[in-house]
Parts: structure tokens; C-alpha cells; sequence
């Protein structure tokens, strides 16, 4: 068996996506405890270490949401043991309330959060910079610059907060997650300590001082404010804050993966003597002094950062209270951009600029002009066979025919947020993990005249939905939940839930029935339907939306890239679906109402075709088609 590329010997060197070496580092620094939710761009960290955890001793998890993932992972640390969870900038948002509570707790293990930001938002709904949460939470952050220093910060950061006894943050972005690297390894680490328990709330608060409760927790604020301080030395002893260059006048004030940017910027631009940079890896607390030092020689500082202008604000905190008259721009100035992932030109353009350096060739490339001319600007869509589309044109028909077409669809975010989409157009807004269930809740309160539709996932179910699914009914709204049940946490990767009897690492585990938990909740209409039965399923919505109280659908059907892939492991391929050319009538049913991208049009002929390549067989389109022109094909 090949060794996994995690598990090579100190010294090696491996090609690792940035999460990748997250997880070797975690196992390096000795973490006995991992926890997370899947969330792109995080998802391949726990992953990773759920494809090694029974070989290095690591106990890992995939829990119902994140705060869960972070109170496991505190409940672990609490006991000895190092202990660490990974999710997404927007996951975090969850662990606000426990992470504010342990802060002020300590512990004799270390205990890592990792936030893997989304700018651009490519795979989320917002591009919030998590350095902001944590300067709230008073705690150290480390960001990486590319997957070694992703590993080797790993590392580092679970080190310091055993040290400090407090959490740490390690802040990626997607171009490091997702960026692949050559990463040396280092030494494993792999003990298995004493499972203890020590909190110094408890042991040094409680017992020793005899008192809690509201006497405390100044006194614990004043002890964290201790810790940051000693953070700031601890930065120094581990010289996680670097110097590089030493000429010019212009100094650049860099973290992370735009550091990246500027490294080449400024060996492209051949600029080398005319520039500082300031490379900040430890970004909380911000190394005021030693940016002081700098600023005796510079009087220009240019400030290069993805996502918000966090250390913009940082310098010139520092710049005043130094009282240092220096020039500052960045994004607040408006020399960068404020929305969206850092551009490399970008970063080029700015540094030329503010040197008086003449830069060439910025305008797009041959390469990029041609792609511009090949490709059709589209949105995106369901995949051929998804059971969510046959789910949400079910639904469509059964508005259409209960209220004629007028109602309010609040969703949340997964796969069928695409019901937003044309041609289906049922989903008429987005929100949080969890969010569509509570709003619903006050839209069906608000006197609204038409019927109110929430919409979830199965993992999001389980995630954030039964909270607000027992106030829908405890408050006696009048709503149809839906809830698309393709058996895995698909938008992510396919992870497991508690709904598919499986866990992070592989092991049978019990299955949770959503309808099991829907009418335990004291939903009085729960029903679970194949959204490829489009009769049946348009029957059952059409019940729904007339229930006077709050109802339960459940469309299950598999997932249709998970029903390939075991087609593909059996050496099986699927049935096809083909038209027939004498019953087609070019009424474009298949391709304006239900839209499923295997199928096209033929524009010699006027007549639909079926894509034999992208078709799974669903055969749901033959169900759709009015002239029965959809047939099936060969069946396999």
C-alpha cells in the first residue's frame, strides 16, 4: 500500500495542498483531538486526517456543526490533550459564543482554531475576514503565507497556545488551502498524554479563591490581557515577525498569501533595493514596536493584505501612537481595492506605482482574450440527474396549481440554493446554514398572503434547522418545510452526517432519520418522498401548502455525482435517455421549464437531443416531456 503523502519521514519533501500540510502539521504538533464541519475552503483538513487517523492515534470527527466541533475540541483539551478544529471563515461564526467563554479558561493542552477565509466568496455567501473575530476574542493569529508555513505554523500555533493557555487562531485564505506546494516535512509527533482534567477557572478560581460568577471574570479579562502581552515576546523569542530587504524609502507591510504576491511583485519589477518589506505572521498582536523601528528609516509605508484592512489600521495605530508623520495607504486610502480576492497585478501595479516604476504588458493576455471570445457568460446549475431539480420543479408545479404561482421561498445555503436559478425560480432568497426554517417562521407571522416555503438540506438539517423547526411549531406557524435529502453533505465533498450511518473515519454508526426527529420536533405533516416520482412528489406539495400548520416534505434521493461514482467503481455505466425525432415538437419543455443541462438543442433539426455523455439515465425528463418524445434508450 502507498504511504499517505502526510505520513512521510522528517526531511522529506511532498507536494501538499495547503489543507494537507494544516493536517501534517497538526499531527507534527501532536494533536490528539480534531473536530469540523465541512465547508469549502477547509474541508480537505479533517479529511486528511480522517484518511490517517487510525494509524497516527488521532480521534477525529465530523460534528453536527461547528460550534459543536469547537466544544469537542475544547471538552478534549480541558482533559490533556491537544486538540484542534478546522472550518470555514463563516463556520466561526457559530463558535463565537463557547470560543468568548474559553478564552478566559486555560488549559495544559494546546487548542487551535482554523478559519480558512473565502474572498471573493467563491464557495460562500459572504468574504468576511475572520482576523477581525479573533481581534474580538483577544486571542493570537498566525497566517501562512503558502502550505510549508501552513504546516509550520501548525505547529507553532499549538505550541503558543500551550504556552499561553489560551486559544490561537490560524487564518488561511483559499489561495493557500487550496494551493498546492512543496512542503519539507518535519519531525512526528506522536504521544498519547494522560487524559486529565485541569482548568485554571476551576483550579485557580474556584477552589484556591473559593469564588465565581461576576467577581471573576475582570480578573480573568486582566489575566488574557496578560497573555497577549507575552504573545508579543513570544512572537520575537520564535522570530515569527521577519525583516526583508533593507533599502529604499518605501516600506511594505505584508501578510499571509499576499506576502506571496509581493515577494514576486518586487523580483519581477527588479526592485529589490528599494523596497522593506515587513513580513507580519504573527498578525494579533500586531508587532507595533518593531514597526516603529522601520518607520524611523521610511516615511512611505504600502500596505498589502487579503480581505479587510486590518493591518492598514494596525500601522497607522502604531504610526500615531509612535507619533511617526509616515504616509499610509493601502485599501483604505483606495491604492488597493477593498472587495474581492488581492490580484498579483494588483499588487505589481501598486508597488510600480508607488516607486515610479514604468510596468509593461498589464492588460489582459493573449490567452485571456481568446477565453473571453470562447466562453458564454452562464449561471450555474443543477447537475444532469440531480434529484434537487426534480424536487424543485415538482414543487413549482404543485404553487402553480395550489396558490397559481404566488408564494415566498426563504432558503439557506447548499446545492439548492440554485433553486434561485433559471428556469426553476422557486428559491427566491439565500441566507445562513440553518436560517431559512426561523425566518420562515416570521414570514408566516407577518400576515403575508401567500404560502411560505423554507428550504434546507439534510446535513443542514442536522447542522441548524431543529431549533428553528420546533419554534415553527411550538409558535403554530403555517409553513411547508422542504427539506432535499441527497444522503451526504454534497456541496463540500460528500462528507458524512448523522444521517448517513457513517462517520469521518468510515465506521458503521447509527442512522438518524430526519423524519424520525421532524415528527419528534411535533411537525403533524411529515412525508417523505423520491423526487423522481414527479406525480407523486407534486401530490404530496400540493398537500403541504394547504396543511394549516407546519409541514414536512422529504425529497430522498442519492446524490447523482455520489449514484456515478459507484456506477464507475463497478465498471458499470448508466441507462440512457434519447428523443425520438417523429414525437418531438420543439416545444423546448425539457430545456426552458425543466432545465437539465444533458439535454440541448439541435438547431438543424429544431428538435431536442439528449447529450450522451453528460446523461445519468434519471429518466426524469421523460416524465416532463408533454409529446412523450423522451424514451429510453439503451438500458444498462
Amino acid at each position: 500500500m502507498m504511504l499517505h503523502p502526510v505520513l512521510g519521514v522528517a526531511g522529506e519533501r511532498r507536494l501538499l495542498l495547503g489543507n494537507e500540510a494544516v493536517a501534517r502539521g497538526a499531527i507534527e504538533g501532536g494533536v490528539e483531538v480534531a473536530a469540523s464541519y465541512p465547508g469549502t475552503p477547509a474541508s480537505e483538513i479533517l479529511e486528511t486526517l480522517a484518511e490517517v487517523a487510525e494509524e497516527v492515534g488521532i480521534y477525529v470527527e465530523w460534528s453536527t456543526n461547528e460550534m459543536v466541533a469547537w466544544e469537542v475540541a475544547v471538552g478534549a483539551a480541558m482533559c490533556n490533550k491537544r486538540s484542534m478544529a478546522s472550518m470555514k471563515h463563516i463556520g466561526v461564526n457559530w463558535v463565537i459564543d463557547p470560543l468568548m467563554h474559553s478564552v478566559l479558561h486555560g488549559f495544559n493542552a494546546g487548542l487551535l482554531l482554523v478559519s480558512c477565509d473565502d474572498p471573493s466568496g467563491h464557495s460562500s455567501a459572504t468574504e468576511q475576514d475572520n482576523r477581525n473575530l479573533a481581534y474580538m476574542a483577544e486571542i493570537p493569529i498566525l497566517e501562512p503565507s503558502d502550505p510549508q508555513e501552513a504546516k509550520d505554523f501548525t505547529v507553532e500555533a499549538i505550541e503558543i497556545s500551550e504556552e499561553l493557555r489560551v486559544p490561537v487562531l490560524l487564518r488561511l485564505v483559499t489561495r493557500v488551502a487550496h494551493t498546492r506546494g512543496d512542503v519539507v516535512l518535519g519531525e512526528l509527533r506522536r504521544e498519547s498524554r494522560k487524559p486529565e482534567f485541569h482548568d485554571d477557572f476551576y483550579t485557580k478560581f474556584v477552589l484556591k479563591k473559593g469564588f465565581a460568577g461576576p467577581r471573576v471574570i475582570p480578573e480573568l479579562h486582566r489575566i488574557l490581557h496578560e497573555k497577549l502581552e507575552r504573545a508579543v515576546k513570544l512572537a520575537e523569542k520564535r522570530k515569527l515577525n521577519k525583516v526583508k530587504g533593507g533599502g529604499g524609502e518605501l516600506l511594505i507591510v505584508s501578510s499571509g498569501v499576499a506576502y506571496s504576491y509581493v515577494k514576486e511583485a518586487i523580483e519581477d519589477l527588479g526592485v529589490e533595493d528599494k523596497v522593506t518589506v515587513l513580513k507580519v505572521e504573527m498578525v494579533h498582536p500586531f508587532p507595533a514596536e518593531l514597526l516603529r523601528e522601520l518607520l524611523r528609516d521610511h516615511r512611505r509605508v504600502l500596505v498589502l493584505e487579503e480581505g479587510e484592512p486590518y493591518l492598514e489600521r494596525e500601522v497607522k495605530l502604531a504610526a500615531f501612537d509612535g507619533k511617526c508623520t509616515v504616509e499610509v495607504h493601502g485599501k483604505l486610502s483606495g491604492k488597493i481595492g477593498r472587495v474581492g480576492e488581492l490580484d498579483p497585478v494588483e499588487v505589481r501595479k501598486a508597488i510600480a506605482e508607488m516607486l515610479g516604476v514604468e510596468v509593461e504588458g498589464e492588460g489582459p493576455s493573449i490567452g485571456e482574450l481568446e477565453l473571453r471570445e470562447l466562453t458564454t457568460p452562464r449561471v450555474i446549475s443543477f447537475c444532469p440527474g440531480c434529484p434537487h431539480r426534480a424536487a424543485f420543479y415538482a414543487l413549482k408545479k404543485a404553487i402553480n396549481k395550489v396558490c397559481k404561482g404566488k408564494h415566498l421561498a426563504i432558503g439557506d445555503i447548499g446545492c439548492y440554493t440554485m433553486g434561485m436559478n433559471p428556469p426553476l425560480r422557486v428559491q427566491q432568497t439565500v441566507f445562513c446554514m440553518g436560517g431559512s426554517i426561523g425566518m420562515a417562521c416570521g414570514a408566516a407571522h407577518s400576515g403575508l398572503d401567500c404560502p411560505v416555503i423554507a428550504t434546507a438540506g439534510d446535513s443542514t438539517f442536522f447542522h441548524a434547522c431543529i431549533p428553528g423547526l420546533i419554534n415553527a411549531v411550538y409558535n403554530k406557524a403555517k409553513l411547508l418545510f422542504h427539506i432535499l435529502d441527497n444522503e451526504a453533505t454534497a456541496m463540500t465533498g460528500f462528507q458524512p452526517h448523522p444521517g448517513t450511518g457513517k462517520t469521518a473515519v468510515g465506521l458503521e454508526a447509527r442512522k438518524i432519520k430526519i423524519e424520525d426527529v421532524a415528527r419528534a420536533c411535533g411537525a403533524g405533516f411529515v412525508e417523505v418522498v423520491d423526487p423522481y416520482d414527479l406525480k407523486r412528489c407534486e401530490e404530496v406539495f400540493a398537500k403541504a401548502l394547504r396543511y394549516e400548520g407546519v409541514a414536512v416534505v422529504i425529497t430522498r434521493r442519492e446524490c447523482a455525482q455520489l449514484f456515478l461514482r459507484k456506477l464507475r467503481h463497478k465498471g458499470l455505466k448508466p441507462s440512457l435517455v434519447v428523443v425520438d425525432e417523429e414525437l418531438c415538437k420543439g416545444c423546448k419543455v425539457c430545456i426552458n421549464q425543466f432545465g437539465c443541462p444533458a439535454i440541448c438543442w439541435d438547431q438543424e433539426k429544431d428538435k431536442a437531443r439528449v447529450d450522451p455523455v453528460l446523461c445519468i439515465g434519471c429518466g426524469v425528463c421523460i416524465q416532463v416531456c408533454p409529446f412523450n418524445a423522451l424514451k429510453w434508450g439503451e438500458r444498462r
